[in-house]
């Protein structure tokens, strides 16, 4: 598989975002064996953004809500401590890679939004990836493009073209094009936060085929990375555009990895479709 790495030059112009406060306090109180949840409440509950986010996912039905949760401590109590820490480190990711920023950014983040409820609607009937792990993949598993927008302006027409080269890998057409790709990117910074090594190894191969084939990398990387073509591919026919050409380089490896026949897949496909159509 490709082995990008990140030159200390890029580095130091990438500005990556230091972990922010709140998800320092997650891991903090993730690490108690009595977690304070009030303290983790207030947090969350300081942020506006993040508290009415936290209560849209509490509430979605991905997450056996039911417009319960009025508040973030009800929402708490609903999740859990685990999902809402996994959730909670997902969604500030957005608003530290400049969300809000300028539209291209913000169509970015909107689209990932989707990506993520596909994943957890995708966990939820493959079975065997923890949804909020799954919701937290698909906020986080592009992290690196926002920053490459920013460091090269150019940088959107290398992502046509890599989407366009039916015969070349994604991250290649990266590679030559701007010394790096959006895998190992996002990869240094999921590290960066302290990112489990699963989530930040599907980040760093997602567009790599062959994590299906090496038996060094481990099941739970290609149940992610699996899971994140699933659901782009979802997304790409729910917006009806062209041909999903990075699909066609994963199409055979994916369903065989999750054991899908075509009627397996195409209703997997309907229902999280439909489910996208209620959120």
């Amino acid at each position: 598989m490709t082995e990008a790495m990140l030159s200390q030059d890029l580095v130091r112009n990438l500005a990556i975002p230091p972990r922010p406060e709140i998800v320092n306090v997650l891991f903090e109180e993730m690490s108690r064996d009595e977690p304070d949840l009030a303290r983790v409440g207030q947090k969350i509950a300081a942020d506006v953004g993040l508290a009415a986010a936290m209560l849209k996912v509490a509430n979605s039905a991905l997450f056996g809500g039911s417009g319960r949760a009025r508040s973030v401590y009800q929402a708490i109590d609903l999740l859990g401590m685990r999902n809402v820490s996994s959730i909670a480190t997902g969604l500030v990711i957005r608003h530290s890679l400049g969300g809000g920023k300028n539209a291209a950014l913000e169509r970015f983040w909107d689209t990932a939004e989707k990506v993520a409820m596909i994943c957890a609607y995708l966990a939820k009937a493959l079975r065997g990836i923890p949804v909020d792990e799954a919701y937290t993949l698909g906020l986080f598993h592009d992290c690196g493009i926002p920053l490459l927008m920013e460091r090269f302006p150019n940088y959107r027409e290398t992502l046509a073209r890599a989407n366009r080269a039916p015969d070349r890998s994604f991250f290649s057409v990266e590679d030559e094009e701007i010394g790096t790709n959006h895998g190992a990117v996002g990869y240094f910074l999921a590290r960066s936060w302290s990112l489990h090594d699963d989530l930040c190894n599907a980040i760093r191969w997602h567009h790599e085929p062959d994590v299906f084939r090496d038996s060094e990398v481990s099941e739970t990387v290609r149940n992610y990375v699996g899971l994140i073509h699933l659901a782009q591919h979802v997304q790409h026919r729910q917006m009806r555009s062209t041909t999903d050409v990075e699909w066609s380089k994963f199409v055979d490896v994916v369903l065989g990895h999750f054991a899908l026949g075509e009627e397996d897949f195409i209703n997997l496909v309907d229902g999280a479709q439909e489910s996208l159509l209620q959120h």
